[in-house]
Formats: C-alpha cells, structure tokens, sequence
C-alpha cells in the first residue's frame, strides 16, 4: 500500500476550477469583495477614457488596497506580488497581475474617493446592525510624517541654506568655466553646452528652497523641506519628530465613526470637529462623549453644554484637586451659593465678589470673578488660610461647566462610563499601530495623509467587520 499520495509535479490544473473556491467562504477576502461590490464607485469609472487600452475595473484595485489596508500591507510592490503568490490576493485581482505602479498610481489619482468610502462603509456597518449609536470615544495619536526632521528648519535656517546652495551653484559655473578646454573629454558626442547634472541638481534644490521659504508669510514656527505640513509633535514613546495628529471617533463596538488628520499637537482643538465629523458619518446626533484630559477646556465644555451633549471629559487639574481636597482650607473645599453669589469658607465667614475682570476675545466674551473675605485678620486659623490679608478666590463664570463635569465623572455611572474607555478606544489606536504596523505615513501634505489615515480606519473597520459576522448568532 503507498505510504503517500500522488507525487506529481507536472499536475496541468494545480487550482480549482472555479476561481470563487481559491478561498473559504469565511475569509476576510470575501468580506472585503461583498463590501466593494455595494460601493458606487462610478465617479472613478468615470475618469476613464474608452480610447485607448483597455485598463483594470477600478473595483479589483480597490479591492487589493482594503483587503491590503486590513491586513498590514500597503506597499504597491507588496501588493503586486501578492497578486502572483497569494489566494487571497489572485482571487481578489481575478488572476490579474497589476504591476505596483498601477496600483499606487490608482491609490494616488483617487484618494479622495477612496478615503469617501469610509463613510459609506461605517453607514453599511449601521444599516447591518453592527454600530451602537449614542456614545462616542474620542482620542488622538501621533503619527510619523514621510520626512526627515533635520529638514524641518526656521526661516533663518533656510535663508543661510540658499545663500550656501548659490555659493555652491557659482563654485561650479566657475570650476565648468576653467575646464572648457577640456569639454571633449567632458561631454564626449553632446554638443558641449548641456549644464552639468551637479548644477541641475543644485538648482532644483535652491527653487525648492525658495519656495518653502514663501510659506513663512503665512505660516509660522519651522517648516520641512520634505513634507511642508508636518509639524514636530511629540509621540508617545517621548520621541519629537516631524509628524500629524490623528484623530479618532470609536463606537463601544469599537468601529471608527470619525477620523481626521491634523497639524495641531494639541487635542484640545480637535474635540469640536472630531464630533462634527461623526455626526455627518453616522448621520445621527452623538448623545454622550468620553475623552481624556488632553480634550478639556472651558470651550470644549460649553460646545457640549449648548448641543445638549453629556460629556465624560476629566480637567487637568481634577487628580491633584481631589489630593488637594484633603486640605481644609483648599478653595475646593468653600462652598459656593450660585444664587447668592458668595462663597462661604470652612469656618463660616463669607467671601463677596471684589472685582470682576473681563476678557473679549474674538470667540467668546468672559469674565472672571476676585471674591474676598472681610473678617480673616479676627480668624484663629488665618495663618492655616492664607498669607494675605482677607483671603480671596478667583472664578471664572465657565466654572459651573467644571464643577458639573467633575461630579459626573466622580458618580459611580460616570467612573464606570469613562473606565470603559481603556478597553474601548485604546485597543483601536493599539490595533492600527501595533497590529498592522501603521506607525508612519507613506503619502505626503496633509491633504493626501488624510486620505491615507482613512485608508487605514477602513483596513481597521473591514476587519470588525469580518469578526463581527464570525459571531455566533
């Protein structure tokens, strides 16, 4: 009896017949195909002429890059080579074979219309019952930028580059001019007068000087020769490097609702659009919001108030106030009358407003109010208070705003709300970054890393997607 089966290596059908079984029905690959066949994509379709020859359906390519986002990989010659060694990939392409230029060429032609299919994936999310409504996570990364940081320089820095780059430029001319003699032996069968490479490159790299040198007129701080629109942020790992600030939107199924990308190193001016962008996505209003402390401010907290929307937003200070609320005579501990308008000290003595100051900026119009004791010097425990003569107390009007966050975040509902974000949002950013590697951009502006960073939450989304139909009934 053979011990083995069929040694054959010159089998003529190595692969089943119907290009449907190259994979099982489970794969992540058929969710991906089932997902891009709903799409309209007739706006690329449309970019295509009929003259000439003929190129691949849009959809295959499309379907290569999500199924390619959703596993990790995005590199075009990645995912050329894919097309001839993996299943998945040969049954995603048809058994085409794009070459990688096709393919990045497509990602970089129609990154707007990709990155819009995120949002026609999370509303066929919501549709299919996979989305909960109501709640948001909100949080931000730093994202490496596809340009070195010893090329992020000031104003002054590239004005002292250019004055080097033409001095470097006339050391040529001038070193060409002595040789002439010799253009024979230098320029062989050309006609003589071609400019030297090393001058063409020199001359390329001081226009492109000048020409980031005219951004400072609008833009401050240092500017990177490689990528004008990334800024130096400072990552998680502590590292400062040229990068962008990415920001998330997560449902508590973990499904990303919101994503954008900005040129601001601080969160706090994200939390306003981070929502906004949510809302249109799931084109529904979002009821609750849970964010860390980097999203605070007196802004912030109004913006929620005034759209009736329950926040879940811890202030920088609110640890070392509950530390601080051991001492008897911390300002935590007097008690305010907001009908009365007065504050009442731990002893009893009553603090009245003194004097208000007023702020108008071009946003907002505020006021903060000095309220002052009468009776410390009389106080037995004055030297425990304060140093000064009457003890005073400093309240901005926006301080209600606050005081009601703390007290819903310190309820046991609203410890048990924001512990939840630790296993909600974090994982996501862990997944992207960790996961499937995603810690740098490869495109370049901020325009074109947006669309990338969509890219990459819809490699994410698909992916839930996919587990989410594995679940048992």
């Amino acid at each position: 009896m053979a011990k083995f089966k069929p040694y054959i290596k010159d089998q003529l059908m190595l692969f089943p017949q119907s290009i449907n079984e190259y994979v099982p029905d489970a794969h992540l690959a058929k969710l991906v195909d089932r997902v891009v066949e709903q799409l309209d994509t007739s706006d690329i379709e449309n970019k295509y002429s009929e003259l000439g020859q003929n190129t691949y359906h849009p959809k295959i390519l499309i379907k290569l890059l999500f199924y390619g986002y959703a596993i990790g990989e995005r590199s075009g010659r990645m995912l050329a080579r894919k097309t001839e060694t993996d299943t998945a990939y040969i049954y995603l392409a048809q058994m085409y074979k794009p070459d990688f230029r096709t393919i990045n060429d497509f990602r970089k032609n129609n990154l707007e219309e990709l990155s819009r299919y995120f949002i026609d994936i999370v509303r066929l999310c919501k549709e299919l019952g996979m989305v909960k409504i109501g709640r948001i996570h909100i949080d931000g990364t730093k994202m490496k930028a596809n340009a070195a940081n010893r090329l992020t320089k000031s104003k002054d820095d590239y004005e002292e580059w250019i004055k080097k780059t033409q001095q470097t430029i006339d050391n040529i001319l001038e070193e060409a001019h002595h040789v002439d003699e010799q253009e024979d032996s230098l320029y062989g069968n050309k006609r003589g007068d071609e400019l030297p490479d090393d001058i063409n490159t020199e001359e390329k790299l001081k226009d492109k000087l000048e020409k980031v040198l005219k951004s400072f007129k609008t833009a401050k701080g240092k500017i990177n020769l490689t990528d004008p629109d990334a800024k130096f942020m400072k990552g998680g790992d502590g590292k400062i490097s040229a990068a962008y600030n990415c920001q998330l939107a997560v449902t508590e199924d973990q499904f990303i609702v919101g994503a954008d990308v900005t040129t601001e190193a601080n969160d706090r001016t994200s939390l306003q659009s981070t929502i906004k962008t949510a809302e249109e996505v799931l084109k529904e209003p979002v009821r609750e919001v849970i964010a860390d402390t980097g999203y605070s401010s007196y802004e912030n907290y109004e913006y929620l108030s005034k759209n009736k929307k329950i926040g879940y937003i811890p202030d920088q200070n609110m640890t070392a106030a509950q530390q601080q609320n051991q001492d008897k005579y911390n300002q935590q501990n007097f008690t305010y009358d907001k009908a009365k308008d007065i504050y009442t000290c731990p002893e009893g003595q009553k603090l009245n407003p003194y004097k208000v100051r007023r702020v108008d900026s071009p946003h907002r119009k505020w006021r903060q109010i000095t309220y002052k004791a009468s009776h410390c010097q009389a106080c037995p425990s004055k030297t425990l208070c304060t140093t000064q003569s009457q003890r005073t107390i400093e309240r901005d009007d926006r301080r209600v705003l606050l005081e009601e966050m703390r007290q819903r975040l310190l309820s046991k509902e609203g410890r048990e709300k924001y512990k939840k974000r630790l296993g909600t949002i974090e994982p996501v950013i862990g997944n992207i970054k960790h996961n499937l590697g995603y810690r740098y951009f490869l495109l370049r502006t901020l325009k074109k890393v947006q669309g990338e960073f969509r890219l990459m939450c819809i490699g994410h989304n698909l992916k839930k997607m996919h587990r989410f139909a594995l679940l048992p009934a």
